[in-house]
This record gives C-alpha cells, structure tokens and sequence, in this order.
C-alpha cells in the first residue's frame, strides 16, 4: 500500500513538473517575440526627380518626408521654380521644414540656390552635415527628431545613405530595434525608397552605428559585413 502511494506520488510530481515547464515555455516564448511598433511608409511611384515628386521620395507616419535633392540628382539641372514647386507640395502635406544633411565645406551653387528658395517660400532649412565622419551630436539628434515631429523634409543627395540612417534613427526612437530597423531602411526595406535604401557597404559603418550602436553584439554578421 505505502509503495502504491509512493508511485501515485512521484506520478503526480512528474505531471507536475511537465505541466509548470509547459507554461513556462509558452510563457517565455510569447515575451520573446518582440513587438514591433508602428510606422507607415507611403511610397510614390513618379519619384525620378523632375516629376510630381522629389528624387525617391517617400512619407512616413505623416511627419517625416524623405528623398534625394530637389534639384535632381541625376541632372541636377530642376529650375529654382521647379524647387519651389516642390517646397510648396511640401508646406501642403504640413511639411514645416527642409533638412539637409549634403552640406559642403564651401558654400556652393546648389546650397545657395536652395537657401534663396526656402527664403521665398517661406520654407525653414536646417543644415546638418552629415557624411561617413561626421554625424549629429545627441544634442543635435534630439533637435532633428524635434523638427521631424513637426514635420520635416530629410535629404541628402540621393535619400539613401544619411537619409536611411536618420529614418533610422527616427524608428529607434520610435521603439524600434536595431535590427528591424535596420531592416527597414536597406533596399527593398518598407521605409527604404523605390529607387534605393540604405546601401550595406563599409563607408556606410558609422551611419550603422550611428542608429544601430549594438550591432557588434547584437548581429557580428552584420557588423562584419560593414567592417570589411
């Protein structure tokens, strides 16, 4: 009888076990899966430069628009009314400023030209030089994501590389990890634009780091493909 009780017993105990294991697996593998938050990207199909809209444009969440030069960086050769065009498509879409991350050392034509513009059209431009070197201090970060929130027009020549790592940086922000969004702004990526996103080369590792500074442990195969 006390064998019979003995046996029920670890019998039971087994089944215990197996049943809080169940639930703790179940339970560990619904926290694992990460959520990731909300950001809308519309893409344009007429974004070749001189068209309806600016070279790769493309908007995200109703507050940060994206693309290459307004003047075109294939020709360069969009008017200064055609920019303005373009300025005043943005002010309607409640685009409040142009940030510019393509700044020279020297002032050149293109810059000016787009300064005489924005001035016209009532237009705020933010200079942000941005290139594989120098990148936005955390002060100057939370400025741009400030100007973003209000509505923001983020370009550098071709909307690819120091554009993807701001939008980069926005989805961060936003609650993003650094993996998606990372993922999110390479080509084909769902904020990266129709005509090229964030391109997976070695000059491009400080701007990885920039939005994605856990990338060494997090993914050392990315980090490495960035590092050769």
């Amino acid at each position: 009888m006390k064998r019979q009780r003995l046996l029920i017993i670890q019998i039971y105990c087994l089944c215990l076990f197996f049943v809080i294991h169940f639930i703790y697996s179940s339970f560990g593998q619904v926290n694992s899966v990460e959520t990731k938050p909300d950001s809308i990207c519309v893409k344009e199909e007429d974004v070749n430069g001189s068209g309806q809209y600016p070279y790769n444009f493309r908007l995200i969440d109703n507050c940060l628009a994206a693309g290459g030069s307004l003047f075109n960086p294939v020709s360069k050769n969009n008017t200064d009314e055609k920019v303005r065009e373009y300025i005043r498509f943005l002010k309607r879409m409640g685009i409040t400023s142009l940030m510019l991350l393509h700044v020279p050392l020297k002032k050149d034509s293109l810059t000016s030209r787009l300064e005489a513009c924005c001035e016209k059209e009532g237009m705020e431009l933010i200079k942000m030089r941005m290139n594989a070197e120098e990148l936005p201090t955390p002060e100057q970060t939370d400025y741009l994501m400030k100007a973003i929130a209000s509505g923001s027009y983020v370009h550098c020549m071709w909307g690819c590389d120091r554009t993807g790592a701001i939008i980069g940086k926005y989805l961060r922000k936003k609650g993003y990890s650094g993996q998606h969004a990372f993922e999110a702004i390479i080509n084909k990526g769902t904020h990266a634009g129709k005509l090229g996103g964030f391109k997976r080369k070695s000059g491009n590792k400080n701007l990885l780091l920039y939005f994605w500074p856990e990338v060494q442990y997090e993914n050392p195969e990315i980090y490495s493909e960035f590092s050769k």
